[in-house]
């Protein structure tokens, strides 16, 4: 089995600033392969022409591997008592929550691999090995070689399988080197999830059938025209074990603007604090968003991203200090959606936007949502 083509040390030599979960393995003696006592949770994954060589493809993969899960029960008693303390009465709605949350409970376990299988790409990687501290959690820069049915810009997504698909199936979705994306928060960017409050953040998160905020979901399919199947990739700050609810909600609701969706790795060793994981801290995820965002750029350095969020926590600030680091070819427009009861003052976005062109930030509330498909972004409009 071929872990990476020959052109991948290559591509890893241009990328001096991302950290990996683990390193590539050296011995495939010593791996140990996924077994029926595991589960492996692969996530949506970007690809990109390799630098060194445009016919070959590198994808970023990343990869959750824990034990099966038979018993559920001690996170349904931790779950019901953090919810009680809020003053939250589940009742018949545990299921519901508990479906949501199980991740929160799997056992991750360091020292596997596994093979991925792309159709329609010459070679079949292997993930790099987790380690004791990932628990289970890996990122992978993988070689696909030739995938010769992968048209860039988001058509003909491949499907990515583990091990034929005894255990997880995802998506990869390629994009050429240039062109325009799009870079998106989710919770109260595109979806309604009260951050701001915290009862309501829970209700929404574990309980209620996601709802998109209003509009958007016909703003981003107008963006995926006019910006010619533009890569979307969401950026969030919510756990990644919340991810298989996150990505059904976008297939959904956004099913002409889908895409790689980037989560926090939190792990958390007492379910106890599961509700605290949903609303995470505001300055950790700043610098958690900035580094996934300088992930993409360096997949991506030619291309022209409009990044959109909101201003209930550090969106202005992620994408401003993303904005003076790497300039406005790179991120062309600022959109932020401006929540109510969020801090609106124009103090903090004045600070938030120094010394960026204001024609490049649009503040926009729900009742302008609308007027946000009428924007010629691929015409120079922000």
């Amino acid at each position: 089995m071929k872990l990476a083509g020959a052109a991948l040390p290559a591509f890893l030599s241009l990328l001096p600033t991302l950290t990996f979960a683990s390193p590539l393995p050296t011995s495939i003696s010593r791996r140990i392969p996924v077994s029926f006592l595991n589960d492996v949770l692969i996530f949506d994954s970007p690809s990109f022409q390799d630098p060194a060589d445009p016919s070959q493809s590198i994808a970023s993969v990343e990869a959750f591997v824990f034990l099966k899960q038979l018993d559920l029960s001690g996170l349904t008693g931790a779950l019901a008592d953090a919810l009680d303390g809020l003053g939250i009465s589940v009742g018949d709605d545990i299921n519901t929550a508990l479906e949501r949350l199980k991740l929160f409970a799997a056992v991750g376990v360091p020292g596997i691999t596994a093979t991925v299988n792309v159709d329609g790409c010459s070679e079949a990687p292997g993930l790099s090995k987790t380690s004791l501290g990932d628990l289970g959690l890996t990122t992978s820069y993988v070689s696909l070689g030739n995938c010769a049915s992968q048209a860039v810009n988001g058509a003909a997504q491949a499907a990515l399988t583990v091990e034929n698909d005894d255990f997880s199936s995802a998506k990869i979705f390629p994009s050429g080197p240039d062109g325009f994306g799009v870079i998106s928060d989710i919770d109260d960017t595109i979806k309604i999830s009260n951050v701001l409050d915290k009862i309501k953040l829970v209700q929404t998160t574990l309980f209620d059938d996601p709802t998109p905020v209003t509009g958007m979901p016909e703003v981003y399919a107008s963006l995926a025209q006019s910006l010619n199947s533009p890569q979307f990739i969401y950026v969030s700050g919510s756990p990644y074990q919340l991810y298989p609810f996150l990505r059904d909600f976008v297939d959904t609701e956004f099913s002409a603007s889908t895409g790689p969706i980037f989560l926090r790795n939190i792990t958390l060793l007492n379910p106890a604090n599961l509700i605290d994981a949903v609303a995470a801290d505001g300055d950790a995820t700043l610098d958690y968003k900035v580094n996934q965002i300088t992930r993409i750029q360096q997949m991506y350095p030619k291309k022209s991203f409009l990044a959109i969020g909101d201003s209930t926590e550090k969106d202005p600030e992620v994408y401003a200090k993303v904005f003076n680091t790497f300039g406005g070819d790179f991120i062309r427009c600022i959109w932020i959606h401006v929540v109510d009861g969020a801090d609106n003052g124009e103090d903090r976005f004045n600070a938030a936007f120094e010394g960026i062109p204001q024609e490049k930030i649009r503040l926009f509330t729900n009742d302008q949502i609308a007027s946000l498909a009428d924007v010629d972004v691929a015409g120079g409009q922000c």
